[in-house]
């Protein structure tokens, strides 16, 4: 294996659900117990095979280069500023670094204890073109099931559903830089995955966390300290 495998950090977002805290700071850099949420990222990851990132910055990038210039890692990481546009976008551009290689593609807003020897396991096992990890939807409500009548027969508060998400962490062969080329928007890329049956799903039984509100921000602040 690769020892030195390539991740792709997307970090160009706006973070409108967390106003007005990423007004004056990007969302990848808003702190969870005194550590930027980019922080966990990294520090998590140097303790797998992950240890060359680059950084997809936007959205206020000059401050997340302040940031990386003082972070004392033992990664290796660069930072490209696209600007604002897709995803797709700022994935193109990083990829001119790492030309005819494998690489991952993280969130910069989601933590999860994800063992990136079975994901890369996964992937080389069934052979396609891309992996992406789901994790399973747990509902915020209480669920009730109920009969034609109007009867409640069933209460499940807060159940996990029968649904799965996109958490990223997606692992991409060689091959897809050149078949990545012909899009512009990654939606309309992964449709065409998922159409020509070259997208497989990874699923993570373990700890995910996702900061995209201030709710989420709160659970995170509680939860942080089970991501070993």
């Amino acid at each position: 294996m690769n020892k030195k495998l390539d991740a792709i950090i997307l970090c160009g977002g706006r973070g409108e659900r967390l106003r007005p805290l990423t007004d004056t700071i990007p969302k990848p850099l808003i702190p969870i117990k005194g550590k930027p949420i980019l922080h966990h990222i990294i520090e998590y990851f140097n303790k797998s095979p992950l240890s060359n990132f680059i950084i997809a910055a936007g959205y206020k990038a000059n401050m997340i280069e302040d940031y990386m210039k003082n972070f004392k890692d033992s990664s290796s990481c660069s930072i490209i500023d696209s600007g604002q546009c897709d995803i797709i976008i700022r994935i193109k551009e990083c990829m001119k670094k790492i030309p005819n290689k494998d690489f991952l593609v993280l969130y910069g807003d989601t933590l999860s204890d994800i063992n990136i020897l079975e994901l890369i396991k996964f992937h080389k096992n069934h052979g396609k073109k891309a992996t992406v990890t789901l994790w399973q939807l747990k509902s915020q409500f209480g669920l009730m099931e109920i009969s034609k009548e109007g009867l409640v027969e069933s209460y499940i508060e807060k159940p996990t559903l029968d649904k799965w998400i996109n958490i990223g962490y997606f692992y991409f062969s060689k091959e897809i830089q050149n078949y990545l080329k012909n899009f512009d928007k990654f939606e309309v890329f992964l449709k065409d995955l998922i159409k020509n049956k070259e997208l497989y799903s990874y699923r993570h039984y373990g700890m995910h966390i996702t900061v995209n509100t201030h709710k989420e921000l709160s659970e995170a602040e509680q939860n942080i300290d089970l991501l070993d």
